[in-house]
């Protein structure tokens, strides 16, 4: 009864025009999708983005030669095939590989041409074109340097007041990577900036100049930070005299002159409180090294932690002008002090040395071998590890003279060679 039923009903959906009209159309349109699957033209095309491949040669990077702007390349390879081929193509059946060459084996910029070839197991489709159709990389050897970061910050602040406006970084020092020839380029790594002294702190990019001051462009350089903090603290300031201390000297103190005589020095307020009577002492003037004669020496001013010179100078200018007195050579005899229950001891050098005091004329005139004192002295020279043991030294020498040659001065230094054995 079901099947009848199942026929008739049949029957009556084939038998109206309308139903064969869309069933043919239907099969129609179904049969020409089939056949454009199917067919062997190659009239269709697509586009796929496909990474780049660039490699240096062996012989290169036995040369420790590196690619430089090589990463994160990608080309556009259009392929060509019927429909069904060209809809599934994707990066991982391509390869676009950047052609090697024997100018590569040279630092510089090179010009590389792109080669996209199929790599997968399709093959119904062909490769029509490659963009970019070459890159250019820059190949070296890589250096990293480096660099004591130059403050070239400004504060600008009221002359009115006594104080200075200080810009420090967050860090001293920074490293460069990169290629050689981009980091040899670079003279200096500096912070450069106008400031108010109502600024507290400010992130502040890097420069990078050349010899000549002027900012590079590193297109391949990579820093261990790209910026740093500049904090800003203003600085009470404090006018300090300079000062040397003198040692050897003669009692009659020579007078010693010191260009310039103050700085102004910023600073904290509790480390400036502790610059004694403000006077800052900055080197000593040690008489042993001068004869009589005009005396010009320069000591670097070195300053408590915290502190600037706000005046500019970093050096000041000592001199005395000793050319009122006169010199004379004693020749003096040598003490040989040395304990001599535990050593014996063999002067190589003379038991005499020739010794050279200046002074006043009329005490260099009555001065004698008699007023000097000539003796050894051995802190820090005697070794006791070993019985019977010959040390052989150079032994330097205390040069003394009474009182009454207060006003005088030894010029240079002396020694004596001796041999001392341990008993």
């Amino acid at each position: 009864m079901n099947n009848k039923k199942e026929k008739y009903l049949l029957s009556r959906f084939f038998s109206h025009n309308i139903t064969l009209l869309v069933m043919a159309f239907l099969i129609a349109v179904s049969a020409w999708f089939i056949i454009n699957l199917s067919s062997n033209s190659e009239n269709r095309t697509a586009s796929v983005d496909v990474p780049i491949i660039v490699e240096l040669p062996e012989d290169a990077q036995k040369e420790e030669l590196k690619l430089f702007g090589a990463d994160g390349l990608s080309a556009t390879v259009v392929v060509k095939g019927n429909l069904m081929a060209t809809s599934t193509v994707t990066s991982t059946d391509i390869q676009a590989v950047a052609t090697q060459n024997a100018s590569l084996l040279s630092p510089g910029y090179h010009n590389l041409p792109i080669v996209a070839k199929q790599t997968g197991i399709k093959s119904n489709y062909t490769i029509d074109s490659v963009t970019p159709s070459n890159i250019t990389v820059y190949v070296d050897r890589e250096k990293q340097a480096e660099f004591t970061i130059d403050n070239q910050i400004t504060v600008e602040h009221d002359d009115e007041k006594n104080n200075y406006a200080n810009a420090a970084l967050s860090q001293s020092k920074v490293i460069v990577t990169g290629p050689e020839t981009e980091v040899n380029e670079i003279k200096t790594v500096a912070v450069i900036d106008t400031l108010t002294e109502d600024v507290t702190s400010k992130e502040e990019k890097l420069t990078f100049l050349d010899e000549d001051g002027n900012d590079l462009y590193l297109e391949y350089c990579s820093c261990d930070v790209d910026s740093i903090e500049v904090s800003v603290t203003v600085l009470p300031i404090k006018t300090v005299s300079l000062s040397v201390d003198t040692s050897n000297a003669p009692s009659d103190n020579p007078k010693i002159e010191i260009s310039p005589s103050t700085i102004r020095v910023a600073g904290p307020q509790e480390t400036l409180d502790k610059i004694k009577d403000s006077k800052l002492t900055i080197g000593t003037l040690d008489f042993t090294k001068y004869k009589n004669e005009s005396v010009t020496e320069k000591f670097d001013i070195t300053l408590p932690s915290g502190c600037k010179v706000v005046s500019g100078e970093t050096s000041a200018t000592i001199t005395t002008d000793l050319t009122s007195y006169q010199s004379t050579t004693i020749s003096a005899k040598v003490s040989n002090i040395i304990d001599t229950t535990k050593y014996t001891t063999e002067m190589v050098s003379s038991n005499t040395v020739d010794i050279t005091v200046c002074g006043p004329e009329d005490l260099i005139n009555s001065i004698s071998a008699s007023d000097i004192t000539a003796t050894t002295d051995y802190t820090g020279l005697l070794d006791d590890a070993k019985a019977g043991k010959t040390m052989s030294l150079t032994v330097p020498l205390k040069i003394s003279y009474g009182s009454d040659y207060a006003e005088c001065w030894i010029y240079g230094t002396y020694t004596v060679n001796v041999n001392v054995t341990k008993k």
